[in-house]
């Protein structure tokens, strides 16, 4: 980098002094911004996840976690996409250190951040050699709002954990070019197995090293005639390293999830291309317009060529890039093409939307890593065009006061995005009034007003929801356990009957049919509900509990207190099974089991 060298020297000669203290500075702020996170409650996946996950009990369980789907504990039948193993097995280490107490989960989630917005710089710093570009890079991605669900919501962990894992590989990897060639991808080569069993999204990595090594390979001054196959045997070089684990990652993922991914959709490639402008347009609107954020988007396939959905992005997103592209030897071309690949080819995973709900196709979290190359792309620009000759802290005062002017409104934004991650209601409250046609939303909200007895609220969202998509087994589920809430045993049993044609290994419909032929004295019926429900999913110990209560009004104490015995293997301690193993034990009736308001994620 013989050309950005110069400029270096510069940049980063005088304020090596200052270098600790902006690092400090930027730390400091980002945990200010996002200190109120430390009293929210667990919210939506954070209950199946981590409050009513069996496996999160003990130690015994964590082989668990690398043999089978991080949603097992869900729907052990159902097919999954995710194979996580380091990130449940942090979540053991947490459980076994807090328990369920919210607060010291929140401070491990924004740790994690820290220790991302830290590794960034050290990254940036590590690619320019520009200190200016690493400090600005830092700040923008500490506070920036867009990664409100990564630093409020404990179960987005996810991203920060392969985050961590993924830039320590990164970054041994570009030591190993410095010499220790041997220790250093050594090194590179074990974070890379850490962090794809973080999250799957790691797969990347030899792709990210290809295109550092062929930027920094172009072309420059006495090199300007060196051939394209050099470059290419040079960039090629670290695939021989990381290229085996990513095969071998592979073959055990298909092997344990029965597949590489199973399809959610039934989107064409043409209905893909389609969506794409929309889709990518999504992420640029959020990172430069951080507002109205959310859990939930309504974003949608498009199946025709419209104007709003298709052209209008595609028409703002091309001059963008050719902005950008034109920008590359003014800010640095080899800056920018780093900061390019840094965040297109982490995006690339997320735009396989063919794995995600139909109305589920768009995060924010998925731009939690291919922020770092637009952080670092606004860094470059704000430190090219805020030059100075005047100093401040050892750097161009123009820089800090622009740095100030962009870092105020960001952590304000972000205090504000993170704030509605406060508590469920608050979560799809706001959820669903930025996508007032998620079903996802919908739902949520729906399911979070019954838990709070606002029924009336709650049956108009799924009435509505259900007019527009009848076949969405959500709706029907939500439906009836609604109107079994109401007492309308009638209707909950003819919407819950059309979720099990819908859906027909829906351990949780099942358990909600049971408990209405309870209500309606159908005692055989419901057995054979809830067993059914135990079968399709052994492991929630709520079920067990449920399905031993029916046996024990049937007059089978034996066989209840076998359920109640296999529901305290999973949740020792739980009080309701023990008070139920108490009645059978006495010989005294067992108490009918109440309406499910469990917070359980949907398969």
């Amino acid at each position: 980098m013989e050309s950005e060298s110069a400029h270096t020297t510069v940049n980063a000669g005088r304020p090596s002094a200052y270098e600790p203290y902006y690092i400090k500075i930027i730390l400091l702020i980002t945990a200010i911004t996002y200190l109120g996170t430390l009293k929210f409650d667990f919210v939506y996946d954070d209950f199946p996840q981590i409050v009513y996950n069996p496996f999160l009990r003990a130690w015994r369980y964590a082989p668990q976690f690398f043999i089978s789907s991080v949603w097992k504990q869900v729907s052990p039948t159902s097919p999954g996409n995710y194979y996580r193993p380091m990130f449940l097995f942090l979540f053991r280490v947490c459980y076994a250190a807090f328990g369920d107490k919210e607060m010291w989960w929140h401070a491990v989630t924004l740790a994690l951040h820290l220790l991302v917005t830290w590794l960034v710089y050290v990254l940036v710093k590590k690619m320019t050699g520009q200190f200016t570009v690493a400090w600005l890079s830092a700040l923008i991605f500490g506070v920036h709002p867009m990664h409100h669900e990564v630093v409020a919501w404990v179960s987005a962990t996810t991203e920060s954990l392969f985050a961590v894992m993924f830039l320590v590989a990164f970054v041994a990897y570009l030591k190993s070019r410095e010499g220790s060639k041997a220790i250093w991808m050594t090194v590179s080569c074990i974070f890379y197995i850490l962090a794809l069993l973080s999250k799957e999204t790691a797969i990347i990595l030899p792709v990210l090293a290809f295109a550092y090594d062929w930027i920094q390979s172009a072309p420059e001054g006495d090199a300007a005639n060196r051939s394209l196959g050099e470059r290419f045997k040079t960039a090629i070089a670290p695939a021989v390293w990381f290229a085996p684990i990513a095969i071998l990652y592979l073959l055990v993922r298909n092997k344990i999830l029965s597949g590489l991914g199973h399809s959610f959709g039934n989107a064409s490639v043409g209905t893909w291309l389609m969506t794409l402008p929309s889709i990518l347009f999504f992420y640029v609107r959020n990172w430069f317009y951080p507002v109205h954020l959310s859990e939930s988007y309504d974003l949608f396939y498009q199946t025709r060529l419209s104007f709003e959905h298709v052209l209008l992005p595609a028409l703002i997103l091309v001059p963008l890039i050719a902005a950008v592209w034109m920008s590359r030897k003014q800010l640095g071309a080899k800056a920018v093409d780093l900061a390019i690949v840094w965040m297109v080819i982490p995006l690339l995973p997320a735009l396989d939307t063919f794995v995600f709900r139909s109305d589920e196709l768009v995060h924010d979290r998925y731009f939690y890593v291919p922020s770092i190359g637009a952080s670092m792309l606004v860094a470059l620009i704000i430190e090219r065009f805020a030059k100075s000759q005047s100093q401040l802290f050892g750097q161009p005062k123009r820089v800090i006061v622009a740095a100030l002017a962009l870092t105020i409104p960001l952590a304000f934004l972000g205090v504000r995005a993170a704030g509605v991650w406060i508590d469920d209601y608050t979560l799809f409250t706001n959820a669903h009034k930025i996508a007032p046609r998620n079903a996802t939303a919908a739902n949520n909200l729906s399911a979070e007003m019954m838990s709070r007895q606002e029924l009336s609220g709650a049956q108009a969202i799924l009435e509505s929801g259900y007019q527009g998509d009848p076949s969405d087994f959500r709706f029907t589920f939500n439906l009836g356990r609604l109107y079994y809430r109401q007492g309308d045993y009638g209707k909950a049993e003819k919407f819950i009957a059309r979720t099990l044609e819908l859906d027909p290994v829906m351990a949780d419909a099942y358990v909600t049919m049971g408990q209405i032929q309870l209500k309606r004295n159908h005692l055989a019926d419901a057995q054979k509900s809830l067993h059914q429900a135990v079968v399709i999913n052994p492991y929630s110990a709520p079920f067990h509990t449920i399905y031993g209560i029916s046996l024990a009004i049937a007059g089978d104490c034996p066989a209840a207190n076998e359920q109640y015995k296999a529901a305290l293997i999973l949740s020792p301690g739980d009080a309701l099974t023990q008070v139920q193993a108490f009645h059978c034990r006495m010989g005294q009736p067992a108490s009918p089991p109440a309406a499910s308001a469990s917070k359980t994620a949907q398969p």
